[in-house]
């Protein structure tokens, strides 16, 4: 009888430390349940409130960036964040990064908000690296790049699109009528983080027109025939006052000449730039030279040119020489050769004495899209 009681209190002991134990493990991984899903609250708490601080420091003055990491602590955790400005598809974006960490766990957040603006704003062709009105051609191993990573490359034409050979657009590639490939080009937006495709047929983008003549009155320097200029330097002016200089028959320039300074320059007839061109005022945010020609413009060579080119007839680039800036043909476009387009977004100060300061936005300011 002493032994049967023995046995079955040592048998109840033993469930009951295996029901306990098992117990325990039970309480244990809860806790750890609850504790990893606080943990994933908080940090998502942490990032989501650095965005709208971020956000609401946007709302309050529209030229804010952080454009290297920074960081700040609150909630007990941390955040590193940037702000910069960027493009995705034909909008102009303001992205904002956050990593939060809390106690062990990081999560990365992007909220892309469309870049606001009271000031002056550039015709919608110039916020293209190329934009033609009429058919628009690349060829051979051109190259069409963005001078910053947070930035697209942006391609487009009124007609038709043609990519032949082996050209490279970090951007995106529309069109109104039709599109064609042949030969391995490659087109790769830097910002797709919606993973948008990367060719689409979209409706017209206006030309901007003007008559140089309008501007005759305001110029600063004055040409009545051609502008022909084989050596020496073309002064122009300053980013907060640049110079307009007007041309009443063509510009030719080649050998080595030199720009230094902002300016503008429009040209009643055609336009021809070859040889060693050099520019002396680089901006890697916005171009300092334009170049406004109602006839052809034309660029060969194997030098460095900047600044923002529009032409209300056609455009052509050859040779092994690099544009950093954009083109905007009223007709079309052909870049062929070794060529390279670094996009460099165009100044709305050399617009808007020629084209007007556009329309100020009015849209809210908040995010267009979000994402971990």
């Amino acid at each position: 009888m002493g032994k049967t009681v023995l046995i079955y209190v040592l048998g109840t002991l033993s469930i009951f430390v295996v029901i306990n134990a098992n117990l325990s493990n039970t309480i244990l991984d809860q806790s750890k349940s609850s504790y990893g899903y606080y943990a994933e609250v908080q940090v998502r708490d942490i990032g989501n409130t650095m965005i709208e601080m971020l956000t609401s420091q946007l709302a309050d003055s529209i030229s804010f960036r952080v454009t290297s990491p920074a960081s700040k602590s609150f909630f007990d955790g941390q955040v590193t964040y940037t702000m910069k400005d960027t493009v995705v598809a034909p909008d102009s974006m303001v992205k904002i990064s956050v990593s939060a960490t809390y106690f062990g766990l990081t999560k990365n957040m992007f909220s892309l908000v469309k870049k606001p603006s009271s000031g002056n704003q550039v015709p919608p062709a110039f916020n293209y690296a190329v934009y033609s009105n009429g058919d628009l051609q690349l060829s051979g191993n051109a190259e069409i790049k963005a001078e910053e990573d947070e930035l697209n490359a942006n391609v487009h034409t009124n007609g038709n699109m043609q990519l032949s050979g082996n050209p490279e657009i970090e951007g995106f590639v529309t069109y109104v009528n039709n599109y064609s490939q042949s030969g391995h080009p490659e087109i790769q937006p830097n910002q797709n983080p919606d993973n948008l495709p990367v060719t689409s047929q979209i409706s017209q983008v206006p030309v901007p027109t003007f008559n140089p003549d309008d501007y005759m009155s305001i110029a600063t320097q004055t040409y009545t025939g051609n502008f022909n200029k084989s050596s020496g330097t073309v002064t122009l002016g300053t980013a907060q006052n640049p110079a307009i200089i007007y041309v009443g028959g063509n510009l030719n320039w080649s050998g080595n000449v030199t720009v230094t300074g902002y300016g503008i320059i429009i040209v009643k007839g055609n336009s021809q730039m070859s040889g060693n061109v050099t520019f002396q005022i680089h901006d890697e945010n916005k171009s300092a030279f334009s170049l406004y020609s109602v006839g052809n413009i034309q660029m060969s060579g194997n030098s460095d040119m900047y600044g923002q080119y529009l032409s209300l007839a056609n455009i052509q680039m050859s040779g092994n020489g690099e544009l950093k800036g954009s083109l905007a043909a009223g007709g079309q476009v052909q870049l062929s050769g070794n060529g390279e387009i670094e996009y460099i977004p165009a100044n709305a100060a050399l617009t808007a004495p020629i084209f007007g300061s556009g329309q100020q936005l009015t849209h809210p300011l908040k995010p267009s899209s979000y994402y971990e």
